[in-house]
């Protein structure tokens, strides 16, 4: 719990002042996912411009736009809200909402062996194959890493990040 505090602030604590007061879950989740992209690496040649892509979540899709147009970060990043898994090798950080077993596989399956940060909003997704799981309980929202599945795509992350999760295998 306090490891997940101490990221949370961290994570905030780059974001305006006023933007940070009274986020909703969204929010704080498009926060997280705009943080995991800066202490991530990509393998050579890394991405001119990052592309979001977010399934399942229209709200977070709207969150990720708005705190981009916030943070004045359009040129150097696109959000795109993706339907079907035909386009998610357009992606560099794919976010997977509540998907169930059978979606999941769906989408990780296309992408097996592609450098794009798979992150998922539930345990299950982060147990088969999400390299980041960023999950919500009643009191807080704490993100696990598979650092072992990111390497074999390719992707590194900080060693910052790494000590901030609530797991790392």
């Amino acid at each position: 719990m306090t490891k997940a505090i101490i990221a949370l602030c961290i994570f905030i604590s780059y974001l305006p002042f006023s933007y940070a007061q009274g986020l909703s879950e969204n929010e704080l989740k498009a926060a997280f996912l705009y943080r995991f992209s800066q202490f991530s690496k990509w393998p050579p040649p890394p991405p001119d411009k990052l592309s979001f892509c977010v399934v399942g979540n229209h709200e977070l899709y709207k969150a990720v736009l708005a705190l981009f147009d916030t943070q004045n970060i359009q040129n150097s990043s696109e959000v795109i809200e993706l339907p079907s898994n035909e386009q998610a090798q357009l992606c560099d950080i794919l976010f997977l909402s509540q998907q169930n077993r059978q979606q999941t596989q769906y989408w990780l399956a296309e992408l097996e062996h592609q450098p794009i940060l798979v992150v998922a909003d539930t345990s299950e997704g982060f147990r088969q194959g999400a390299m980041i799981g960023l999950i919500a309980d009643a009191n807080n929202l704490s993100f696990r890493i598979n650092l072992t599945d990111a390497k074999r795509r390719g992707l590194n992350f900080s060693a910052h990040l790494l000590k901030l999760a609530s797991e790392v295998r």
